[in-house]
């Protein structure tokens, strides 16, 4: 009798469109509702491009003072295309050239100044978010290095859902030594960023394919990081004087 009714439950279920139109409805209220926490994770700049130009070359400025370099912050032909990118993300513009979901890898030649523009990034994003009390997560500015041995000392749980920008990228050892086990925490790291879902930036010297390899992250790490980020160039030879 128990398997008569299992039996025409499921004959409801195939032939019934009232059911299946229900559960369409859900799935899209589910769609809904994940899009509207996915938006609600991420600040967008109510600017227009002009004044956010102007913004990043004075919080540009601040961070090359921080870096003893009391000099003006300049945009020009090799950096402004990779800023108006940066403008369009900040401000969720469809004219971003890539996914507006996905962080933003700068690749580029060693001192070209990848550095310093998300580093002006996260000081603009930072400061706002602390000037008008917003309910939003700071961007958290780490080199790959200073990060692989935070992970060791304390736990890789630490940093899952925490926005990150990784500075130099591919730089860190790959493998370390805990304890006699040899553990790869940054690789380890972005496989779980990658399942959680979480916005990552970074900037690298290398390109994918490098990155994707078995003496970097190897071919699995390197699928994960294509769904990660919109990998961005910034063109141009070393700015360092």
């Amino acid at each position: 009798m128990e398997k008569r009714k299992d039996l025409s439950i499921q004959e409801a279920i195939l032939t019934n469109q009232e059911f299946y139109q229900l559960l369409q409805k859900d799935a899209q209220e589910i769609m809904a509702s994940e899009k509207e926490k996915m938006r609600k994770r991420r600040l967008f700049l109510p600017l227009a491009y002009s004044d956010f130009q102007s913004l990043f070359c004075a919080f540009g400025a601040v961070c090359l003072l921080n870096r003893n370099q009391d000099r003006n912050f300049v945009i020009d032909n090799n950096n402004e295309p990779v800023i108006k990118q940066l403008y369009y993300f900040a401000t969720s513009d469809p004219s971003f050239a890539g996914d507006l979901n996905r962080g933003i890898l700068l690749q580029g030649k060693y001192g070209c100044g990848k550095t310093v523009l998300l580093e002006t990034y996260s000081l603009l994003h930072n400061h706002i978010v602390r000037k008008f009390s917003l309910n939003y997560p700071l961007l958290s500015f780490i080199k790959a290095m200073e990060l692989q041995e935070q992970i060791r000392k304390h736990s890789v749980n630490m940093f899952v859902r925490k926005p990150l920008i990784i500075d130099e990228f591919g730089r860190e050892s790959k493998t370390v030594q805990d304890y006699g086990n040899i553990t790869r925490p940054i690789s380890e790291l972005l496989s779980l960023r990658s399942d959680a879902g979480t916005l990552t930036h970074g900037t690298t010297n290398f390109i994918l394919n490098t990155l994707s390899s078995d003496e970097f992250y190897g071919g699995m790490i390197g699928d994960r990081l294509k769904a990660m980020f919109n990998i961005i160039t910034l063109h141009g030879e070393s700015r360092r004087i």
